[in-house]
This record gives structure tokens, C-alpha cells and sequence, in this order.
């Protein structure tokens, strides 16, 4: 299987493993950014907000629709995103939902070294944030770096065990280095979790 096919499959599995409780902030989140999209449709960083709110609140099949309607939008968006919110990092460092978004838009770009450091800076930020991890081990396994992948997917568990995507990722990093049997380990606890609900 390729590492683009497991993206894929991430994708697909992940959109209901909701491994922690989403919080009334978040929920609130989402709420507002949709609203916002209904009352502008046309605007695609209003899309892209939503999109990554829903990234980091394991939605992400929803994050990747919110993406490609940006894009429909606005082809150049990926571009013009970078810029928006290098810029409002810039005034305001300390805000962590900012930095995934400027992750994002890196990622986006094609720049994905800058988004694996704008991730870790999510992470100096809001050190517990098992999703920062995830994409990070995402990004490294896309890049080749599958060592990387499968210690940023690591990490990410051992915030959160129970996000079956996060042992996802990791089953694929296990494949990737010939290691079956840690893999078929890991894809059967992501199933497991799965049908657990989470």
C-alpha cells in the first residue's frame, strides 16, 4: 500500500473516531465558523477556518471538504494563505489555533519543513495536542522519513491512545519498514478502537 493510499484510508477511517470528548469551546468553534461560512460562502478563508477547526477536532473528512471548497474558490488561495496568517502570527505568537492554520497553509504550498515546524510550535504552545503529532507523522511519512513518522505517531499516542488514526499512522510506518507484524498489531488496535467508538 502506498503512503498516499494510507492517507487516504486516514482520512476515511479517522472521520468518526472521535477519541476524546469534543468540548463545548470547540463545538462553539465550529458553530461560529460555520455560521460565518453561511453568511459568506464565497470567501475561502472563511472555508479554510473551518477546515482546520475541524482538523483539530478530528473531523477530517468535513476539514478536507471545507479545503477543496477554498480551492474551488480561489485557486491561488494556498498561496494567499501563507500570507494571511504569517501574518496574524506575527501578531499574535502565542495563539496555537493560528499557528496549525499557517501550518496548513504551508502544508498546502508545498512547504511542508515549514509545516512541520509551525506544527512543533503548535506543540510548544499546547504541548498535549495528540493532533499536531498526527499530522507531523503524516508529513514525515509523505517526505520519506518513516523513522520520523513513526516517532511523531509515538508521541501523539502517548498523549491520547485511544485516536485510532494516531495507530493508523503507525501500522503504516511499521509496514513501510518491513516490520509486518508491529503493523498488523497496530491496525488491529486501530480497529478495535474504531469499533469502540473512538
Amino acid at each position: 500500500m502506498t503512503f498516499k493510499n494510507s492517507v487516504i484510508i486516514l482520512l476515511i477511517f479517522s472521520c468518526s473516531c472521535h477519541a476524546w470528548v469534543l468540548t463545548k469551546e470547540m463545538q462553539k468553534e465550529i458553530n461560529e465558523n460555520k455560521s460565518a461560512v453561511a453568511k459568506n460562502p464565497k470567501d475561502p478563508t472563511l472555508h479554510f477556518d473551518l477546515a482546520i477547526t475541524y482538523a483539530y477536532t478530528n473531523f477530517i473528512l468535513e476539514g478536507w471538504d471545507e479545503l477543496k471548497k477554498a480551492n474551488n474558490l480561489d485557486s491561488n488561495f494556498k498561496n494567499d494563505a501563507q500570507n494571511i496568517y504569517i501574518q496574524k502570527v506575527n501578531q499574535n505568537p502565542s495563539d496555537w489555533k493560528l499557528r496549525f492554520r499557517l501550518a496548513f497553509a504551508y502544508y498546502f504550498s508545498g512547504n511542508k519543513k515549514d509545516a512541520i515546524k509551525e506544527l512543533e510550535n503548535v506543540l510548544a504552545i499546547n504541548p498535549n495536542n495528540a493532533f499536531a503529532y498526527g499530522y507531523i507523522s503524516l508529513i514525515y511519512g509523505e517526505m520519506g522519513e518513516i523513522d520520523n513518522a513513526i516517532a511523531a505517531a509515538k508521541k501523539g499516542i502517548k498523549i491520547d491512545y485511544q485516536i485510532a488514526a494516531l495507530h493508523l499512522l503507525l501500522a503504516e510506518g511499521y509496514y513501510k519498514k518491513g516490520d509486518s507484524w508491529n503493523g498488523f498489531w497496530e491496525r488491529t488496535t486501530a480497529v478495535r478502537l474504531k469499533m469502540q467508538g473512538f
